[in-house]
C-alpha cells in the first residue's frame, strides 16, 4: 500500500473496544440486523475461540477500518481456523479492502501451519462467494436458519418422558450417537463449553435411557444443538425438546442456526411453526 498510514496487521494489540466500534460501523447496514453490544461481542469471541493473534485488521493510522476475526482450534489433529466475522467500516467499503485482508490472513495462517479454513456466507452474497472461490474456497454445504416467537410454540402432550437439566460435559463422550449432522463451528460442543454458564442443557429420557438432548442460551434463545438417538428421530421428540428448552430462556424468540439443508430437522422445524429466516453456504479452504 502506497500510503504509509494504511497497513494490515494482526489484532494482537487491539482492544476489544476498538474492535467493537469497527464491528458496529461495518455491520450497521447488514442484510441481517445484528444486535451486538460490547458484552455480546466479548462472549462471541470466547464462544468461537476468536484469537487476535490469528486475526487481521486494516488500519488507517490508528483507526481500525476493517477486520477479519479468526477462530482457531485443533480437532482430530487438524489445525483449523474459522472466519468469525469479516467487516469494513462504511467509509472504506468498496475499495477492495476485504480481499487485501483475506490475502494477508491466508499468508499468516500458512505461517501458522493451519490445515483448513472454514467460513459461512449468506447465500445471496454473490460478490463474497466469488471472492472466496477465487482464493480456493469451495462450497461444502448449505445451511438454513430458523426462528419462532416463543409464544407461538405449540404445546405438546405429556408422554411421560423424564426431563433433566444436565451438565453438557457429560454428553461429550456419546455425542455422535445423537448427532443429526456435523455442527458448524459456532454450534460445536466446544463453543457451548467455552461459555457453559450461559447455556442450559436438558436431556429427555425414558426408563433412565437418554433419548435426546438440547442446549439453549439463557438470554439469547439460541439453540446450537439438539441431539436424538437414530431410532427416535421423527417420533415427536423434536417438539418436546423445543418446548422444554424454551422454558429455560428469557428471550421471546427461539433461534436455530445453521441446520444442514438436507437434514430432516429443517422440515420438522417448519412443521412446528418455525420460519426459515436466512440461508448460508459453508465454504472451506483446504490449506494442506
Amino acid at each position: 500500500m502506497n500510503n504509509t498510514n494504511l497497513q494490515i496487521r494482526t489484532l494482537s494489540e487491539t482492544s476489544v473496544e476498538t474492535i467493537h466500534e469497527a464491528f458496529i460501523d461495518a455491520f450497521s447496514e447488514y442484510e441481517v440486523p445484528i444486535d451486538m453490544p460490547l458484552e455480546k461481542l466479548q462472549e462471541m469471541m470466547i464462544t468461537r475461540d476468536l484469537n487476535p493473534d490469528f486475526s487481521v485488521g486494516y488500519f488507517d493510522g490508528e483507526k481500525l477500518a476493517g477486520f477479519i476475526l479468526t477462530g482457531n482450534r485443533e480437532t482430530g489433529g487438524v489445525k483449523t481456523c474459522y472466519d468469525g466475522g469479516t467487516g469494513v467500516i462504511k467509509a472504506h467499503q468498496r475499495k477492495g479492502i476485504g480481499e487485501m485482508m483475506l490475502k494477508e490472513l491466508l499468508l499468516l495462517l500458512k505461517e501458522k501451519i493451519v490445515s483448513r479454513f472454514v467460513l459461512e456466507v449468506l447465500e445471496n452474497n454473490t460478490p463474497a462467494i466469488k471472492l472466496y472461490e477465487k482464493h480456493g474456497f469451495t462450497k461444502t454445504r448449505k445451511l438454513n436458519c430458523f426462528e419462532i416467537e416463543k409464544k407461538k410454540l405449540r404445546p405438546v402432550p405429556d408422554r411421560g418422558f423424564g426431563i433433566t437439566v444436565t451438565n453438557p460435559a457429560t454428553l461429550i463422550q456419546n455425542e455422535e450417537l445423537y448427532r443429526l449432522y456435523p455442527p458448524t463451528w459456532q454450534n460445536e460442543i466446544q463453543s457451548v463449553l467455552n461459555v457453559s454458564e450461559n447455556f442450559t442443557c436438558i436431556s429427555l429420557s425414558c426408563t433412565s435411557k437418554i433419548l435426546g438432548y438440547g442446549f439453549i442460551h439463557k438470554t439469547k434463545g439460541d439453540i446450537p444443538q439438539i441431539g436424538i438417538l437414530e431410532e427416535w428421530k421423527n417420533w415427536g421428540l423434536e417438539a418436546h425438546l423445543m418446548a422444554e428448552l424454551a422454558r429455560y430462556t428469557t428471550s421471546e424468540k427461539i433461534i436455530v442456526l445453521n441446520v444442514e439443508a438436507d437434514n430432516y430437522l429443517g422440515e420438522t422445524l417448519l412443521k412446528l411453526g418455525f420460519r426459515n429466516s436466512v440461508n448460508q453456504w459453508e465454504m472451506v479452504l483446504e490449506m494442506g
